[in-house]
């Protein structure tokens, strides 16, 4: 797949949960301060959305190659997404 946007996976900064990184480079931030309806932890719940938009986009991308190519609905393909799929949720809803 193609993509036009920075390449993931991104990650959240190790010292503020409100930036976002891939690798070295600095990607986004979940901005909280001045905005007075986002409270810090709602803030960090974002971040942790944006980092994983990599990952789902891509995860998008495979199921529907995957359903595309599947005769009917293989075990292993499914048992595979589903793994993938609960790790990108965790990953995008997981409190640190």
């Amino acid at each position: 797949m193609t993509t036009q946007h920075t390449p993931g996976p991104w990650r959240l900064s190790s010292g503020d949960e409100t930036e976002i990184f891939s690798g070295a480079k600095p990607v986004a931030r979940a901005h909280c301060g001045g905005l007075t309806s986002v409270k810090l932890p709602e803030a960090e719940a974002n971040a942790r959305l944006i980092s994983a938009a990599p990952e789902l986009l891509a995860l998008a991308y495979d199921f529907g190659q995957m359903l595309t190519g599947m005769d009917p609905y293989s075990v292993d393909d499914a048992a595979i997404m589903r793994d993938k799929i609960r790790a990108i949720i965790a990953k995008a809803t997981a409190t640190p």
